[in-house]
């Protein structure tokens, strides 16, 4: 594309930016989203085939993306991930974030670390930690969390004690901090699998993980608010699989 075909496109990037207001509190945002089931379908049937060093990632392409993108912008110093599996998508990250040149720790936390690829276990830009999301406390001790340099990324993919993890992390954060909740929307897949094998079904996962988020959010709607560049960008996916209904960084 020559430079004068591109100015318009930039044109319309530069206009809806400036338009959109970029945060806003996780109350006035709607419980909707423009993802169909057939599409989500389609998405989830992807992310089981998307890997990275060929170690499997669980992260669709719009997940992928969108986490670029923040993490050149926010350029986290430590980056927490509740549900390593495999160790493909700490690996990842710790690989974007060298390639952008920054230094950070990435802490990867499951309660079985039998499951990682010999690959992810002997990398060193990476610690992983086997523990409880139930005992968030043991495994992410405050004289640990006091000690990791901030901006941070934490990204809550295990599925347990989700109003417990983010009230436990609330006391740590920072203003600039980032909060993922993954899976939050109503239609993703209730199992691993589902939108790959279709024998297994598709039973959507409910709005459990969405119920626990909200509660959570109940008394922090000023603390926290929607980053809605990346909340939305594909589109208002919000409970997607991203939440703090989709990505919230703390404001105070």
């Amino acid at each position: 594309m020559e430079a004068a075909e591109y100015r318009p496109v930039q044109s319309a990037i530069d206009k809806e930016v400036s338009q959109k207001q970029r945060y806003a509190r996780f109350q006035d945002r709607q419980d909707k989203s423009d993802m169909p089931t057939n599409m989500m379908l389609k998405i989830a049937h992807g992310k089981y085939w998307t890997s990275w060093r060929g170690i499997p990632v669980l992260k669709d392409c719009l997940d992928l993306i969108a986490v670029q993108e923040l993490f050149w912008e926010l350029k986290p110093r430590t980056v927490i991930e509740l549900g390593a599996y495999k160790g493909g998508s700490a690996l990842w990250a710790a690989d974007m974030l060298k390639m952008i040149g920054v230094t950070s720790r990435v802490l990867s936390m499951d309660i079985d670390l039998s499951l990682l690829d010999p690959v992810a276990k002997a990398y060193p830009d990476v610690t992983f930690i086997q523990g409880d999301s139930l005992e968030i406390d043991k495994c992410f001790p405050p004289e640990l969390l006091q000690e990791l340099p901030h901006p941070w990324f934490i990204t809550e993919d295990a599925h347990v004690n989700v109003t417990g993890v983010l009230e436990y992390f609330d006391k740590f954060t920072e203003p600039d901090d980032y909060i993922c909740v993954e899976d939050t929307n109503p239609i993703v897949p209730n199992s691993p699998g589902q939108g790959l094998a279709k024998e297994l079904g598709y039973t959507p996962l409910g709005s459990v993980k969405l119920d626990a988020v909200k509660l959570f959010m109940k008394d922090k709607g000023e603390r926290y608010l929607v980053d809605q560049r990346y909340a939305d960008f594909f589109g208002w996916v919000m409970f997607k699989r991203w939440t703090l209904e989709a990505l919230c960084c703390s404001s105070s």
